[in-house]
């Protein structure tokens, strides 16, 4: 599959993790069908993309089979890209994961992202038995591997965490060199070693142009399957007519994911996610689109403008919200942004 690396900023991705909290707990097979079927009618809306979240051992029943929800949504679609957003590294076995990922690869018929990240959360890491020291080389390593792995041809590999002698890994994936691959991080180190390994950005909680641009200038085209620097941003997009019903709809989901991420930050040493948020006063709303599509529009514009963003992805369904809510909001979307969004760009007066 040709890819360019031009510039395209109107896409918008969803992005799902299948999880189930207590509060509003489902049946799981209705979760999953529910999800599934929406990811599916997200194509036929018009979105470019659909993405998923891995995590392991939590009671919400987070992702913890990316591979294998991606095969399902990949036979049940045709056209949209599917991306990992993201694999956590250090907790695969690197070979077996270029197995798993060349296989959605052909199954999509050459439609996957692959991105991946260092991951923090220390639960992990324990029960994987994994050091979480090394979970920043084991993430270099992997990308190295997995680009080794798809070129078809037999290699050897000495690494710190990896080391393989005169193996060949089968089948290649449909897309080569092989699917473009993506670093997720929201720090400086995280910016720099995408680009310098070559691959896209994905820019947890969206990124800052800082960050874009230390990932930018460190971008180097190591092995042809990006072109040039990369970004997707990420986001929570909601669009809706009433924007004071929407927050009011939304806020106990968003207060549920926000303290899920900062229980897990402190317990991996951050002291800056120091205590849990009990109003959504009290919420980074930043990192948070909710408002009519006007509104919406422009601030997806704003995005769109900083550095080489090409994509937008955002939750489309947060925890524990029903299928009828976070489907009203896909179908404005559908309606009154997507198609301003493909307009091209107005010529400078």
């Amino acid at each position: 599959m040709e890819r360019t690396g031009k510039h395209q900023p109107t896409h918008l991705g969803v992005w799902y993790d299948f999880r189930n909290p207590v509060p509003w707990r489902i049946g799981w097979q209705q979760l999953y069908n529910e999800t599934l079927d929406q990811a599916r009618w997200a194509e036929e809306l018009g979105f470019n993309s659909v993405w998923l979240s891995e995590h392991h051992f939590t009671e919400d029943g987070y992702m913890p089979s990316i591979p294998a929800a991606l095969a399902a949504i990949a036979a049940r679609t045709e056209r949209v890209r599917l991306g990992t957003a993201v694999l956590l590294a250090p907790l695969h076995h690197p070979l077996r994961l270029a197995e798993d990922l060349a296989v959605v690869d052909l199954i999509s018929n050459g439609r996957l992202d692959v991105g991946l990240a260092a991951g923090y959360r220390s639960k992990e890491f324990e029960v994987m038995a994994v050091p979480r020291t090394e979970r920043g080389q084991r993430t270099e390593e992997t990308v190295q591997l997995l680009r080794l792995a798809w070129a078809g041809e037999e290699f050897s590999f000495r690494g710190k965490s990896y080391r393989y002698q005169d193996v060949t890994v089968t089948p290649q994936p449909a897309q080569q060199p092989g699917p473009p691959i993506f670093l997720g991080g929201s720090s400086v180190p995280a910016a720099r070693r995408a680009g310098r390994l070559g691959c896209g950005f994905a820019a947890d909680s969206g990124g800052s142009l800082d960050l874009y641009r230390v990932y930018a200038e460190a971008f180097t085209a190591v092995d042809g399957s990006l072109a040039a620097p990369e970004i997707k941003a990420n986001r929570l997009v909601h669009v809706t007519d009433d924007p004071e019903r929407a927050w009011r709809l939304l806020g106990p989901h968003l207060l549920y994911q926000n303290n899920v991420y900062a229980q897990w930050a402190r317990e991996a040493g951050d002291p800056a996610r120091a205590g849990d948020l009990t109003d959504t006063a009290q919420l980074p709303t930043d990192s948070f689109l909710i408002g009519t599509p006007e509104q919406v529009l422009a601030e997806l514009k704003v995005v769109f403008a900083d550095g080489p963003v090409t994509e937008v992805i955002f939750w489309a369904r947060p925890p524990g919200m029903t299928l009828e809510d976070s489907s009203a909001s896909l179908q404005l979307i559908a309606d009154q942004v997507l198609p301003a969004l493909a307009e091209p760009a107005s010529s400078p007066q």
